[in-house]
């Protein structure tokens, strides 16, 4: 019968965290200190107070817990509160809530069905031991990390998922094989896990580089090592830039236009020139084609947090360039010229930006006034 009690509930979740709601197996009945558990259950003083103590008393005539007084004669004062995991079943069946040892057997079904499931030949001693071993953790009240504790959708969701990632074939862009494998092109990125910079971070910290170096090994640790590789890093640039390629210039200056210049010709690039005198990365790509538009002969790089991209063609272009960030005037935008500062490696110096004003976005400054160098008065 379901009794709604936030005392006993509160008892129950302390005995969840003990070594008998772990892993089933106790040497001694848990005690707890009958304040802590009352501030536990919200209900340290006044009505709520009252009732927990009263709910106490009928849960010891039940024979449930058992009341230790301060003082063996004054049975009134509550001391500390006794719980024997032999009554295990019969608090949780009081709360209506699934036991402890239940939920173990049920995340363990889980890793025993993921066992069963079709992986590669190469994998599959591999993927039968890992299910195993977790298997074993489940009932044991072992770590079971990453995966949740209860036997929730999300875990059979992601077991469902790892077969699919070891039988993955040929390179597909993260998106691309997100969708096919997930149903959702974000879904393997929120998985690896990706800095504010938009680039992987270390991916033995995700979930998923975590997942696939335990079951092979080390052999795969990351998304690349499958095939699945990020999407293209790139750099937005517009201006006078000449990168030779192949004993071959190739002049990006000629374009009116922007352009998106890929990191990986910027790597194969024998040599990147520019007869610019100052290089201006811009935050705001509104504002960035604004200025573009003027043909102005400086060299414009659009970014807000850099990229790999971004950040491998500023570190090729000649050292004897002006350094200059336009931002917005904010705190994010200080952040930014900072990181830009710390991870090209060049004195960036900001360009129309105040600190101690209101903050105000670049794009309010309006069209630029002048054609050339600084654009604005």
């Amino acid at each position: 019968m379901k009794s709604h009690s936030p005392v006993l509930e509160a008892l129950a979740r302390r005995y969840e965290r003990s070594q008998a709601g772990r892993t089933g197996e106790a040497e001694r009945d848990m005690t707890v200190d009958a304040e802590e558990l009352l501030r536990d259950a919200g209900a340290a003083e006044g009505e709520s107070r009252a009732l927990a103590e009263q709910q106490l008393r009928e849960a010891e005539r039940m024979r449930l817990i058992e009341i230790v007084p301060l003082h063996k004669r004054d049975r009134s004062s509550l001391h500390r509160i006794r719980f024997s995991p032999a009554n295990e079943e019969k608090l949780y069946e009081t709360l209506g809530w699934q036991t402890p040892k239940t939920n173990r057997e049920a995340l363990a079904g889980q890793f025993t069905a993921a066992a069963a499931y079709l992986v590669p030949e190469r994998w599959q001693e591999h993927w039968t031991n890992w299910c195993e071993s977790l298997r074993q953790a489940a009932i044991t009240g072992g770590s079971v990390e990453p995966f949740d504790r209860n036997p929730t959708a999300e875990n059979t969701e992601l077991l469902t998922l790892l077969p699919k990632l070891l039988a993955w074939e040929g390179e597909s862009l993260v998106r691309f094989a997100s969708c096919v494998l997930c149903g959702d092109s974000k879904a393997l990125e929120s998985l690896s896990a990706r800095d504010k910079d938009g680039e992987f971070r270390d991916k033995l910290r995700g979930k998923l580089g975590r997942l696939l170096a335990a079951i092979t090994d080390g052999q795969i640790r990351t998304l690349d090592d499958l095939g699945i590789l990020p999407n293209p890093r790139f750099a937005l640039a517009h201006g006078p830039l000449q990168l030779l390629l192949s004993g071959q210039w190739l002049d990006l200056g000629l374009l009116t236009g922007a352009f998106r210049l890929a990191a990986s010709d910027i790597d194969r690039a024998e040599h990147i020139a520019t007869p610019a005198r100052r290089c201006l990365t811009v935050e705001n790509e509104a504002t960035f084609h604004e200025l573009a538009k003027l043909e102005s002969g400086e060299l414009l790089i659009q970014t807000s947090y850099p990229g790999s991209g971004t950040l491998k063609l500023l570190r090729r272009l000649p050292d004897g360039m002006e350094f200059w960030h336009f931002g917005d005037s904010d705190e994010a935008g200080f952040d930014i010229l900072r990181v830009l500062r710390e991870k090209s490696g060049r004195n960036f110096q900001p360009l129309h930006m105040q600190r101690g004003r209101v903050p105000f976005e670049q794009e309010s400054l309006g069209r630029p006034n002048q054609k050339q160098w600084p654009f604005y008065e």
